[in-house]
């Protein structure tokens, strides 16, 4: 699913430049692992030796590899805090498969560099020496005894598959093959050794690294292994023998970073037989940022971020991968700015947790600010699964080895919400005070949480009235002047919701919270995976099972429509305005929010509120990301 690989690489690639993520290269002797290990090197802090470990490696990582699924995560992110790379090296065969690794986790960028097996065979080493003398003066008996020799038989296929099923020679199964393929397509980077010094160039630029200095045409030979060997008879033995690996190198190719094959040869320096460094438009046009796709391997349709087949598992297309341009948008290609998600990286992350939802791999959470229909939310979700007993924020069978502390820190979100997801399905966090932590701390983007926040105009939500207030001010219809006033300079519910979803509280400056306040408030909601609004909340959760792919039970309308207007509740325009001016930021950011919302309020008609109609048009399938207020999207 190619849709799924580029959230999760988008993922991958943007907590390794938040220094989340570990570099790793799962290194098949001889496929240029010096190379890659001395050029990562020069980019940061790497283990001693050949990268593969060393004495300041941490007491709390195992030293061996490959890892099991449930600790690659931990794994990654403990070794994160002392280097930035680390290499595996595998000439023997791995003692657990490398398909138990979690290559899917978020703290992990992989990469394996890949090469023709017919030269790998003739790389040589010292074994390799003195069981069949030097290349150079090899007989034609050594030769044979070369050819024949069964330990580098599909040397690739056998490491990379968990029944090592290459050793079978030119015996090894098509299944055999559809196992290193299904590997390959679970790594970050593939990268070819025709043009290694191209390819880490390229790695670089994806992981927002400077180029590292590597001499250029060490993977380049001038002399093919047809002529090194000399003997075509042996040459095709060898070549029967490990067909599999090569038919696994030549496909591999497809999903190089970049593209060897277009790297114009005539531009080659003659010395070092080498692309022209000078050329910068040749070697850009060789960078696969599209990879080039096999029709016969992956879906013919085109991720787009306007695209929302990837969100229902649906798809009309019938288009071929030349109509496509055979090119799949890599959402890591966006990430422009460590610090915030774009657009297509949004709806890639949304696309994958939406997907673990349906699997019952994700946690279902909504951010309630009191008095945005928090009630409503959750006796809808608890008709759909199991949800905690207390206001869905808390309850007697919640599990001992989650905290009930909210919100939660980066690093434990991920396991926090694959532990209740074993139990609910639904929670809610309910913040009428300030969160004790700041809410962008959360890992929102992890593929186990699918977020939802309810906004709300603040000036109807200062209105909503709770005990608290009726003690301080009275009932609403019998509430003097006096008391309006006094309600209208009450400091604890100013711009309420800004004052909670930022980090500094800045909504509490009222009229003198600044543009920069408003934009922390934007950033964070950016990151929630769908914003409901309240105007038609009933019509908003509809339509959020419809992306979820459950059925909602019938529900009331109109819980969150009003007859009467703020103005002529409060009944004084001085009042009214005083109350507008020092939640103006709160005003700005809910009429923002209103184009990132899943439903569009404004674009239901009064007959579109029977039980009966269909709303599909007034949903927001296509997210407009304009910073100017009141802009409220596509629809």
């Amino acid at each position: 699913d190619t849709s799924k690989h580029n959230a999760i690489r988008a993922m991958q690639i943007h907590n390794y430049k938040l220094g989340r993520a570990l570099l790793l290269n799962v290194h098949i002797t001889h496929h240029g692992g010096t190379t890659v290990c001395n050029a990562m090197k020069q980019l940061g802090h790497a283990p001693e030796g050949a990268c593969n470990r060393g004495d300041d490696w941490p007491e709390t990582v195992p030293k061996y590899r490959p890892w099991g699924y449930d600790e690659t995560d931990e794994n990654a992110k403990a070794l994160r805090n002392v280097y930035h790379f680390i290499s595996w090296e595998f000439g023997i065969i791995p003692p657990t498969p490398l398909k138990e690794v979690k290559w899917e986790s978020p703290n992990l960028v992989s990469f394996i560099v890949m090469k023709d097996p017919i030269d790998r065979r003739l790389s040589g080493d010292a074994t390799t020496s003195k069981l069949f003398g030097e290349e150079a003066d090899r007989t034609e008996e050594q030769w044979e005894a070369f050819a024949k020799y069964d330990g580098s038989i599909n040397f690739m296929l056998t490491r990379l598959t968990p029944d090592h099923c290459g050793e079978e020679g030119e015996n090894a199964t098509i299944a055999c093959l559809e196992h290193g393929k299904e590997l390959l397509r679970r790594f970050t980077f593939i990268l070819d050794i025709q043009c290694l010094e191209e390819g880490l160039e390229a790695l670089a630029n994806e992981l927002g690294l400077p180029i590292p200095d590597v001499k250029k045409g060490r993977g380049r030979t001038s002399m093919s292994a047809r002529e090194r060997i000399g003997n075509d008879d042996i040459y095709d033995f060898i070549v029967g023998r490990n067909r599999l690996d090569l038919e696994l190198y030549e496909w591999s190719k497809s999903l190089s970073l970049v593209d060897c094959s277009a790297l114009d040869e005539g531009d080659f320096d003659d010395d070092l037989n080498v692309a022209d460094a000078g050329d910068v438009d040749q070697f850009s046009d060789a960078i696969n940022y599209n990879y080039t796709l096999n029709a016969t391997d992956y879906s013919d349709d085109k991720f787009d971020a306007e695209d929302d087949s990837v969100f229902n598992n649906q798809s009309d297309s019938k288009s071929t991968n030349e109509e496509l341009g055979s090119e799949i948008s890599l959402a890591s290609n966006n990430i422009t700015n460590q610090d915030n998600i774009n657009i297509d990286d949004r709806e890639s992350i949304r696309a994958l947790q939406i997907e673990n939802y349906k699997k019952g791999n994700a946690l279902l959470l909504n951010i309630h600010i009191t008095h945005h229909a928090g009630t409503t939310f959750c006796a809808a979700m608890k008709q759909i699964g199991n949800t905690p007993s207390n206001a869905c924020n808390g309850g007697d069978d919640w599990p001992e080895t989650v905290p009930r502390h909210r919100p939660w820190e980066y690093d434990e979100t991920d396991r926090n919400a694959i532990e209740l997801r074993k139990v609910y399905h639904f929670i809610s966090w309910e913040f009428g005070i300030i969160p004790p932590i700041p809410l962008e701390n959360v890992n929102w983007e992890s593929p186990h949480l699918v977020s939802v926040i309810v906004m709300k105009d603040p000036i109807d939500r200062r209105l909503s009235g709770d005990g608290t207030i009726l003690k301080m001010f009275g009932k609403e219809k019998y509430r003097s002047e006096e008391q309006w006033w006094e309600f209208a300079e009450y400091d604890g519910s100013i711009n309420f919701m800004l004052t909670r979803l930022t980090p500094d509280h800045c909504g509490e400056d009222g009229e003198n919270a600044t543009d920069t306040c408003l934009e922390q408030g934007k950033d964070l909601l950016r990151r929630f995976t769908y914003i409901l609004d309240v105007r038609c909340i009933d019509e908003g959760l509809e339509a959020l099972a419809g992306e979820l792919g459950f059925s909602l039970p019938a529900v009331g309308k109109s819980s969150g429509k009003t007859s009467v207007t703020a103005r002529e509740r409060i009944g004084n325009d001085d009042i009214y305005d005083f109350i507008v001016e020092r939640n103006r930021r709160d005003l700005e950011l809910y009429e923002w929010s209103k184009s990132l919302s899943l439903v569009n309020c404004s674009a239901l008609e009064e007959e579109l509120f029977d039980d009966d109609d269909d709303n599909n048009d007034i949903i927001n399938n296509d997210d407009d990301f304009n910073d100017s207020a009141g802009n409220d999207g596509n629809v």
